[in-house]
């Protein structure tokens, strides 16, 4: 019977929890359909058009005014003055048509139709100019000062436009503003009202849960249990199955310190696979990966005591961690990793020493003190790579001082 009545909160809970979820969303549906009206009218009815009418103040000054000055002094000729001219007035006529097809408010029709009539007076004008200077007879020459005065008036006429764009873009700002801080009001509210409700019910329901403490225990141990081994999966690189670089930096902390307390040799190898990039150019990224696989498998094979630590630490770059070994014996680790590799004969057209699948090694065999610093046997290791490859790749530079 305590069983059903849980059941039953749980249910209700459930319930509530539901509705809460539902109403939240379609609030914020509506709201945000609302937002989206508005910047759809903020931007398309406002500031696109803006830059319109700034092409069209752009082209009478830059374009029509500035060809026919040029045409008057002599530094274009007639031709491509009646070319520059018919471009301009037609690049006006397509930034107009382009303004007039944005939904416009009724109260700015007024500074639509003026500005309208001003550009189509302004389009016979320069008709007029454009057949003087098409004319041979040179005795009607173009008043600069009239079309002086005509740009500014066009000018005006356009600026008064924008700048109710502009008034009128501000004022969707607002309402915008307002309807964001409304929704979101209304949203803090909702879910705060929500909240309360479900955590009294949830109260009275997780009261009855104490008295299943037991079951809860071997719950918490099963779950330590599966932690612990997502825990050992996110050591492990998903590609190769190595060890990746944040066990890396686990296991490297760890090991020093202790070779350092212990006195003994802590070996530190890096190894990268000779011109990797112009194999993954040649055969492509999937042929790539198997590679990778490949020479992770070796390093598997190779590095099998309990003291061995094989990594990907990215790339096509790899570590090797050695505990309890003589330097000596790392070494010919080292030529035996380089060695088994070249022995895979996997075919590398893109390698300059050799037509195959080969890699340089960098190594470095020291007993750690407190001193040393903590990236130190990595820069070691790292100089001993840059090494092996300037000494012409698929060889191993070992070193036993920083």
């Amino acid at each position: 019977m305590e069983s059903l009545k849980l059941k039953s909160k749980l249910l209700y809970l459930l319930l509530l929890v539901g509705f809460g979820l539902v109403v939240i969303g379609l609030i914020g549906y509506f709201n945000i359909q609302n937002i989206k009206r508005h910047m759809d009218t903020l931007y398309f009815g406002s500031l696109i058009p803006l830059s319109e009418l700034n092409g069209i103040t752009d082209t009478y000054n830059n374009r029509l005014a500035s060809t026919i000055y040029r045409w008057n002094g002599h530094l274009v000729d007639t031709d491509q003055a009646l070319g520059d001219i018919d471009l301009a007035l037609e690049r006006i006529d397509q930034l107009w048509a382009s303004y007039l097809s944005h939904d416009k408010r009724s109260e700015e029709m007024a500074y639509v139709d003026y500005t309208e009539s001003q550009i189509d007076s302004m389009k016979r004008y320069f008709g007029h100019v454009r057949s003087l200077i098409a004319s041979p007879d040179t005795n009607h020459p173009i008043s600069l000062t009239t079309l002086d005065e005509n740009i500014q008036s066009i000018h005006n006429t356009v600026h008064r436009l924008i700048t109710y764009e502009n008034a009128a873009a501000r004022y969707e700002h607002s309402i915008l503003l307002a309807g964001y801080h409304n929704a979101l009001i209304q949203l803090v509210l909702f879910l705060g009202v929500t909240l309360i409700l479900v955590m009294g019910l949830a109260w009275k329901i997780f009261t009855r849960i104490e008295l299943q403490q037991q079951q809860l225990i071997a719950s918490t141990e099963t779950l330590k249990h599966l932690n612990f081994k997502l825990e050992q999966a996110s050591y492990t690189d998903s590609l190769s199955g190595l060890y990746n670089r944040r066990y890396f930096n686990i296991v490297y902390e760890r090991e020093i310190k202790r070779a350092a307390r212990s006195n003994k040799p802590f070996v530190f190898m890096m190894l990268d696979i000779d011109f990797f990039k112009q194999y993954n150019d040649t055969y492509g990224h999937l042929q790539g990966d198997q590679a990778l696989q490949a020479v992770a498998k070796v390093l598997k094979s190779t590095f099998q005591r309990p003291g061995d630590y094989p990594f990907r630490l990215g790339g096509e770059e790899f570590g090797i961690i050695i505990t309890d070994s003589e330097c000596k014996n790392s070494r010919a680790m080292g030529d035996k990793v380089r060695t088994n590799i070249e022995n895979l004969k996997m075919e590398h057209k893109g390698n300059k020493v050799a037509q195959v699948l080969t890699v340089s090694i960098g190594g470095i065999c020291i007993v750690p003190n407190a001193d040393m610093g903590d990236d130190a046997l990595i820069h070691a290791a790292d100089t001993n790579l840059y090494a092996a490859k300037e000494r012409g790749r698929n060889q191993v530079v070992f070193g036993n001082k920083l």
